[in-house]
């Protein structure tokens, strides 16, 4: 495979708003390179396990639709996804197809290394590949690498974190489970209501997902003899498309920053000590899981905070609470703010009202000091709050197709990206927005 010297647009990062901004780009006519450092695509989806989607319809109506639903269509046909639960496997199948249909280049096995910049503009980056590296110029770029690691190697504008404290979200290693007695996990949870969350619906349909959180006393039992972290607050999972198998979010890793080297392999330690110790602990004590058995655990823990890109505007917590409606709506969302702290009391979730949704505006997704940088995903411009809203798998998604259309644009018609009139681009991803 031959990879130009040149592009209209490459992506960095090929998670699942890199995937949206690839393929809405390519389906416009744009010569695009998505540039992965895992020799597969999915990010978070794949690399993470990230299962299931979370929430993106309100009272019935889908807001995010698109690249999105491709996805979801594609995994479908695979038998790959059931409700919003899905593989991880058909995710990578799926994406490979519809960015292959595209006409997108992908260059997988690839680190971004450098970015070069003439005031303003970025021209190139640098990525190493393979005992080399290869300089590649494009007209636009996008910033899908979650962790913003185009900006910051560009010296590009970034926050992180805590605005007062600095402190980031907690990391989870997600797994999955097979020949689980479902029914008998279902039975205990509804005749013990007291030892899982207030949220969990216990009236089971098994042909569907079923979510399942708690198991307090059993957890604390086991922290006070010393047989589980004390970071794990409770066992958290989700049934898959699969007959017994359960993907789980249960692993809570603190105090530790994504975005570096040194405290992503103390994280990929601690939380593969948590889930040996979550994995015996189920098998051990909680009704059926007795004949229960580990799949598999994710490549790469689950990062949800690091860098976040300074835009020209930042989605606030007020902003979601509020439902903040913008004239210049690139995509919709109503899922709440969701932070996982470092003690019990630095967590918070806060859900919308009932049937309201916000929107993002296309400024977001707009770097400052930058004509030909745009983000897309979890690194998009936003104050923390904001952020723990707009990471959702569901949310990236319409975010990346959003980037993919206005870089297209901005190729063809030979324009900087602030002078693309936005309404140009809301015509190409109409389907993501609500029709004023």
């Amino acid at each position: 495979m031959e990879i130009r010297s040149s592009y209209d647009v490459i992506v960095v990062g090929a998670g699942i708003a890199g995937i949206s901004a690839a393929v809405k780009a390519g389906r416009s006519g744009a010569r695009v390179l998505l540039v992965e450092q895992y020799g597969f695509v999915g990010g978070m989806s794949t690399a993470g396990m990230v299962s299931p989607f979370m929430k993106h319809a309100v009272q019935g109506e889908v807001l995010v639709r698109g690249v999105f639903e491709d996805i979801e269509r594609e995994m479908r046909a695979q038998n790959g996804m059931i409700d919003n639960g899905f593989y991880a496997h058909a995710f990578r199948s799926a994406s490979y197809h519809l960015l292959t249909e595209a006409g997108c280049t992908m260059l997988l096995h690839a680190v971004i290394a450098g970015v070069h910049r003439t005031d303003e503009r970025v021209d190139s980056i640098t990525v190493f590949v393979a005992g080399r590296t290869l300089t590649i110029s494009a007209s636009v770029f996008i910033d899908t690498s979650g962790d913003a690691q185009l900006l910051f190697l560009a010296g590009l504008p970034w926050a992180k974190g805590d605005e007062a404290t600095g402190k980031l979200q907690a990391l989870t290693l997600f797994f999955r489970m097979g020949n689980i007695d479902l029914q008998r996990v279902t039975d205990y949870a509804a005749a013990n209501r007291k030892e899982f969350f207030d949220w969990m619906d216990t009236s089971f349909d098994l042909t569907k997902i079923v979510s399942v959180a708690g198991y307090f006393s059993i957890v604390k039992k086991a922290i006070a003899e010393g047989r589980l972290s004390p970071d794990v607050q409770y066992i958290f999972f989700t049934t898959l498309p699969g007959s017994g198998e359960g993907s789980f979010n249960t692993s809570n890793i603190l105090a530790l920053d994504g975005s570096t080297s040194p405290d992503l392999t103390r994280a990929e330690l601690t939380g593969r000590k948590q889930v040996h110790q979550v994995v015996t602990l189920l098998k051990n004590e909680v009704p059926g899981f007795e004949r229960s058995y580990l799949i598999e655990t994710a490549p790469q823990v689950g990062v949800r905070e690091t860098r976040r890109a300074v835009g020209d505007y930042a989605v606030t917590g007020e902003d979601i609470k509020r439902g903040r409606k913008f004239d210049d709506s690139i995509a919709r969302g109503c899922y709440g703010i969701d932070i996982h702290g470092q003690k019990d009391e630095e967590s918070r979730m806060e859900h919308l009202p009932e049937g309201d949704y916000y929107e993002i505006p296309l400024r977001a997704l707009l770097v400052k000091e930058a004509v030909n940088v745009l983000v897309a995903g979890r690194c998009i411009s936003s104050t923390r709050e904001g952020h723990s809203a707009l990471r959702i798998q569901p949310t990236s998604a319409a975010t990346g197709e959003a980037c993919g259309a206005l870089a297209a644009l901005a190729v063809r018609k030979d324009l900087p990206l602030r002078s693309v009139d936005v309404r140009s681009v809301q015509e190409l991803i109409a389907h993501n927005i609500t029709q004023r």
